[in-house]
C-alpha cells in the first residue's frame, strides 16, 4: 500500500467519521455528503485496481447527486 493510499482511506475514514446526526439539516447533510465525494475523488487516484477506481468515482458522482438534489429547491 503507497503511503498516498494510506493517507486517502484515512481521509475517507476520517470524513466517514463526521456524518451528521439524523436530526441535522439538509444543507449539514449535503455539505458530508460533498466532503465524502471528495474524499472518494482523491481515494479514485490511487487506488490499484481499475473496478475499484471506477466504483469510487461512481459514488463519488452518486454524493454529488444527492448532495445537488438535497440542496435544490423542493418543487
Amino acid at each position: 500500500m503507497t503511503p498516498e493510499l494510506k493517507t486517502a482511506l484515512r481521509e475517507l475514514r476520517r470524513v466517514r467519521a463526521m456524518r451528521p446526526q439524523d436530526s441535522a439539516s439538509a444543507v449539514t447533510f449535503a455539505g458530508w455528503r460533498e466532503a465524502i465525494a471528495t474524499a472518494l475523488d482523491e481515494l479514485a487516484v490511487h487506488l490499484l485496481f481499475p473496478e475499484d477506481r471506477l466504483r469510487a468515482a461512481a459514488e463519488a458522482a452518486a454524493a454529488r447527486d444527492e448532495t445537488a438534489q438535497l440542496r435544490s429547491p423542493p418543487t
